[in-house]
């Protein structure tokens, strides 16, 4: 066979060749398209289904802040620091208790959140919204700190911290003492005479509270994952509120009064 006969042959294999590899990564890059818009179009669905469900979570939300619940949850966990609003919720228990409120002291602090379920790198993600890093993690609740001196009788103290533990705000008793400080005047040695039946008594609480704001991809949170609130822990805790008492004491067969010999 003839140089001339396999002149032809050869040209269009190398012709073949030379396509091949100029044409592959062309196509390899239109495969590659296509995946990445497949892994767009998995993700717009499950934007699509975040947005329906945030839909039915809004018309949820208003009408639930109508009710009974909603405002509970406000009043538990308040958006801002509210402490104008205990100052006189604490003043009105002093009064119908029969004791007195001396001082009120306040220190605000940040605080780790106690109702947080997620990590720091933000827990689990879902396949279709997002990787696991991508979500953000749950807002914290802040705190403040209130100190107060009270005075009054036992009984009177008694009833005060029973309304106070009936007050629906979410917060943390950090200490408390009461002791025999009323005093009535002074005896022979100048020494004061303590009244038996008016107590001075100190208290710290650590109340919470839950800022708003703006949270980078917060739709990304798994609770935007259905269209339904879970209010069973809401629900717990307003029967509990109804049922049983905030303060009990335990069956004693002795006095009633600790400071009264």
């Amino acid at each position: 066979m003839s140089l001339k006969k396999l002149a032809f042959p050869i040209f269009v294999i190398v012709i073949v060749f030379l396509g091949v590899f100029s044409v592959r990564p062309a196509i390899l890059s239109v495969f590659e398209k296509r995946d990445e818009l497949d892994a767009k179009n998995l993700e717009l669905q499950g934007v699509r289904r975040t947005k329906q469900n945030l839909d039915a979570l809004y018309a949820a939300r208003e009408s639930y802040l109508g009710g009974e619940r909603g405002q509970m949850v406000y009043d538990y966990l308040p958006v801002s620091v509210n402490q104008d609003r205990i100052v006189d919720t604490f003043n009105y228990y002093a009064a119908q208790s029969g004791s007195v409120i001396n001082k009120i002291a306040f220190s605000e602090k940040a605080a780790a959140s106690p109702f947080a379920i997620m990590n720091e790198s933000g827990g689990t993600g879902d396949a279709t919204t997002g990787a696991a890093s991508d979500i953000p993690t749950l807002p914290k609740t802040s705190s403040f700190t209130m100190s107060a001196d009270i005075q009054g009788s036992y009984e009177s103290i008694r009833s005060f911290l029973i309304a106070v533990s009936h007050s629906g705000r979410s917060y943390k008793l950090t200490s408390f003492s009461v002791e025999k400080k009323a005093s009535i005047g002074t005896d022979a040695n100048g020494q004061p005479l303590l009244d038996p039946k008016m107590l001075s008594g100190n208290f710290s609480a650590e109340f919470f509270y839950l800022p708003e704001k703006q949270y980078p991809k917060g739709y990304l949170l798994p609770v935007f994952s259905g269209s339904d609130f879970d209010l069973s822990s809401i629900d717990d805790l307003i029967s509990k509120e109804k049922a049983v008492q905030a303060l009990t004491e335990p069956e004693s067969a002795g006095r009633g009064n600790p400071f009264v010999l």
